[in-house]
């Protein structure tokens, strides 16, 4: 019951940013939050408005025996004014921080959200145990009233034997305390975003900076610096949090324990279970993704050490990955440019597609560049009936196009939901929303290669392409592997070391890379770095994104019969089922484990590629 959540439910990579100053543009860079709320009076008038309208919960109570009741309860507390009001006040107060993280107005907005959603979880308390009180056979036949007739999917849990529900005086306990949860995540923001000092550095002028984000992805992403000054930038960025991260490991913990207890009371034996569960995932994918990755880890190995070849290197660092083995270089791009380069790729999704993309891109809820104490890097927010919003950082770099690909999938996504399902099917799941996403930087990629003037330049994007794919797959994985020793010490009992947590981030480093590329042992503190640790088993769903985006993007490509109405037909169908059979409609199914093994086909393809491309490079 508490809405504030469905906001956070959508998330992507964050990326490294540096800040510059915004160009004219004929498209909108800034958000303009007006159109929301004019001020904080209006927003704290909606507010007082949805505490009171908490109050009509109460007229529910004995009534949720007969369809129409529960069809009206679920309609008054899910899917009309209240809810419009309290999308619409948290929609306002995140967007708000993520321009000045420092804004105390918005935080104060945050912490009134909790309270109203803590108020509401109280008032609501009676009305699953009213519900699930009545016989299984009586649930059938109500959710089977033609009342429901729309609501199939969203009303599944009533009917599920696998759902065990809480009862009030349990849902009452935990309303109670919800206003106590989630500050490790705040805690961890402060430190991370606020508090934490960044290391300094002595720049090759003899300038001594700090070295932030910006001046970090400046650094390693730019021609004019010395490979010994970007393994000294490199090893200072990953040390940063090195005297913090016993602080660090105790915050993980302590919102490891609570996701661990939430899921113990919602009678789930792990916290992967409980959360696969939320999703509607079958849990076989989390294990077959891990095979999976483990299998490809020699294609992965070898695309390291043929960039190395490439480069002209014996040992390859992290940090050399940002350097390309083609000498083309497009140079900084304007944002317009950018926009047009991505239109230019998608137009395979059709007229249609590119109408609503243009549509978003000038609607004045994008917000472009970087500033001082805006969030850093990308994402896109719903805003229920309305167009999405989205943020970007920026900075002209053309790794970022791809940015703008991805988080416009994101908000084509949400908009053709919109468009074409009801309220309650309104927000997909992070499983099929990362697909949408990653479909887009695919055929971006796939696009800049085969228009490529010359192999020099397929090359560069191949590059990108590799990187892509390393960083949603691999990365990820390697990530969850992380994250699921984190929870078995928690259930087993155990509590988190700092020192314990960084060799073993390092040692699931080594394993993936092998010798091909060689890793600093500063990167053992980067675990720390990892916001998503914060949203309990989310990083997974990255590299079954790419996975699944493969299937999609090889099938449009390839010319296969209605892919591109199909692939339209899922965006279109929202959270309207689970995401196996949503995937279905795209032509992927999540539990075969040759779906992954063709996304692996797919990356050993690019590998090759790039094997021959730097091998015919180096014989010239």
């Amino acid at each position: 019951m508490i809405k504030g959540l469905t906001l956070l439910l959508i998330w992507i990579l964050l990326l490294p940013v540096m800040g510059i100053a915004s160009e004219e543009s004929a498209l909108p860079t800034t958000w303009d939050l007006t159109s929301i709320y004019s001020s904080a009076e209006e927003w704290q008038a909606d507010y007082d408005a949805a505490m009171e309208m908490l109050d009509n919960y109460e007229q529910y109570r004995g009534r949720l025996n007969n369809a129409q009741d529960i069809y009206d309860f679920l309609q008054f507390s899910k899917y009309t004014e209240l809810t419009r009001i309290q999308v619409k006040l948290g929609l306002y107060a995140e967007l708000g921080r993520s321009l000045n993280l420092t804004d105390p107005v918005f935080t104060q907005m945050e912490s009134k959200l909790n309270a109203l959603n803590a108020k509401e979880a109280q008032a609501a308390a009676f009305a699953d145990p009213e519900i699930f009180s009545l016989p299984m056979e009586e649930r059938k036949a109500i959710f089977s009233d033609p009342v429901f007739a729309d609501y199939s999917y969203a009303v599944k849990r009533y009917t599920d034997p696998k759902f065990q529900p809480l009862g009030e005086e349990a849902n009452n306990a935990l309303a109670t305390i919800s206003i106590a949860l989630g500050y490790p995540y705040r805690a961890y923001e402060c430190m991370e975003y606020v508090e934490m000092p960044y290391p300094t550095v002595t720049m090759p002028d003899g300038t001594v900076r700090e070295l932030t984000e910006a001046v970090y992805s400046d650094i390693i992403y730019s021609e004019e610096y010395s490979r010994e000054f970007k393994a000294e930038a490199n090893k200072l960025y990953c040390s940063r949090s090195r005297n913090y991260i016993n602080t660090m490991a105790t915050l993980l913990e302590g919102n490891a324990r609570q996701a661990y207890a939430s899921a113990l009371l919602s009678h789930f034996k792990t916290t992967r279970e409980a959360r696969l569960y939320t999703c509607d995932v079958n849990p076989e994918v989390y294990d077959m993704l891990i095979k999976c990755a483990h299998e490809g880890i020699e294609d992965c190995q070898r695309y390291y050490r043929a960039h190395a070849r490439g480069l002209g290197l014996e040992t390859l660092y992290p940090f050399d990955l940002a350097s390309y083995t083609s000498d083309f270089n497009p140079g900084k791009i304007k944002y317009e440019d950018a926009v047009a380069e991505v239109v230019e790729a998608l137009g395979v999704l059709g007229e249609d597609y590119i109408r609503e993309f243009k549509n978003i891109l000038s609607s004045g809820h994008v917000d472009v560049y970087p500033a001082d104490n805006k969030e850093t890097g990308a994402y896109m927010r719903p805003s229920g009936d309305g167009l999405p919003w989205v943020l970007f950082n920026y900075n002209g770099y053309s790794y970022e196009i791809s940015t703008i690909a991805h988080e416009m999938g994101h908000a084509m996504y949400e908009a053709l939901t919109v468009e074409n399902q009801p309220k309650q099917y309104y927000y997909p799941t992070v499983v099929t929303q990362e697909v949408a996403s990653t479909t887009n930087e695919l055929l971006y990629y796939s696009y800049k290669m085969s228009h490529a003037a010359n192999d020099d330049e397929k090359l560069y994007y191949l590059q990108n392409a590799l990187s892509l794919f390393t960083d949603t797959f691999f990365s990820q994985v390697r990530l969850a592997e992380f994250e699921d020793y984190i929870y078995q010490i928690i259930e087993a009992g155990g509590a988190l070391d700092g020192e314990a947590l960084c060799d073993k981030y390092l040692e699931l480093s080594n394993e993936y890379r092998g010798d091909s590329l060689t890793t600093f042992q500063e990167s053992r503190y980067i675990w720390t770095d990892i916001s998503h640790y914060y949203n309990p088993y989310y990083v997974y769903q990255y590299a079954t994104s790419i996975s699944y985006a493969a299937s999609i993007v090889q099938g449009i490509l390839g010319g296969r019969e209605n892919a591109v109405e199909d692939y339209f037909s899922f965006l279109k169908a929202g959270r309207s089922a689970d995401p196996q059979t949503l995937l279905s409609i795209a032509g992927v199914d999540p539990l075969k484990e040759e779906t992954y093994q063709n996304a692996m086909k797919y990356f050993k393809g690019l590998v090759d590629e790039y094997e021959r491309l730097v091998d015919a490079r180096l014989q010239k």
